[in-house]
């Protein structure tokens, strides 16, 4: 069993209106592996997913590193090293492709060549021509495409943690069945420890080592897809399974 990278132990949120969103989580990441949240909107799979780079913080309960409490890392520093990938992509309108993916290099002092050699490995990787596309600013791209530049900027400095919190869920399902594939070919090269979050029951099944779902804060299950398949441990996750299509998810 590879070391545990990523920790939540205890973990509850409330917010100042007094709504809880999560409650009492436990959970552990291990190295290498894909993690996917899976729950409706409300469930807190996000709300998890941002407490390991500290964009949001618990109310109790620790969230770890290598066992390191995040709350005593600085977080500037923890966010340069732990790569993220938003819905929308979140690039920056006004800076090119090259510009947006040597981001965080620019931020850690890297030197120009180095940087320059980055930006052309990762838009290689993520199927994107650097001579066509470095130039070209977000607007000129498809939404597959931003997303594409969006995991290689997440990538960028090389983090051995990424985060991503529905990164094809704004896309068509083409577009979105042809980025699963990528990935998929990207996790088995890359081996980075990551945490999804999807509200898509047929991309958690599939993208996933394991999956964890989540309800009103709670944490139902976690295991593999054949695990959640085979013997689903809350009505509710029976109920979800029944939106999921009929292909091979073994």
């Amino acid at each position: 069993m590879n070391p545990s990278v990523l920790s939540i132990r205890g973990v509850s949120k409330e917010f100042i209106s007094g709504v809880r969103v999560l409650d009492r989580v436990d959970l552990e990441v291990v190295e290498e592996e894909t993690l996917v949240l899976i729950g409706e909107s409300g469930s807190g799979k996000t709300t998890l997913l941002r407490m390991f780079n500290g964009l949001t913080h618990p109310s109790s309960g620790e969230v770890c590193i290598h066992d390191e409490p995040v709350r005593v890392k600085d977080p500037i520093d923890l966010r340069r090293h732990v790569g993220y990938v938003q819905q929308d992509a979140g690039l920056l309108p006004h800076w090119t492709v090259e510009e947006n993916v040597g981001l965080v290099p620019l931020l850690l002092g890297w030197e120009p060549e180095r940087r320059t050699n980055q930006v052309q490995t990762l838009l290689d990787l993520v199927h994107l021509d650097p001579e066509r596309f470095r130039a070209r600013y977000p607007i000129e791209l498809s939404s597959g495409q931003r997303q594409r530049v969006a995991f290689a900027r997440a990538l960028a400095a090389d983090p051995a943690i990424v985060l991503l919190d529905e990164p094809f869920g704004a896309l068509d399902a083409i577009t979105r069945h042809e980025l699963q594939r990528q990935f998929l070919s990207l996790k088995e090269r890359l081996k980075k420890t990551m945490v999804m979050v999807t509200h898509d029951v047929d991309e958690a099944l599939r993208l996933g080592d394991r999956i964890a779902v989540l309800k009103d804060g709670r944490l139902l299950q976690i295991g593999t897809a054949p695990d959640l398949l085979n013997a689903p441990a809350h009505d509710y996750i029976v109920q979800l399974l029944r939106h999921r299509s009929h292909g091979d998810h073994s």
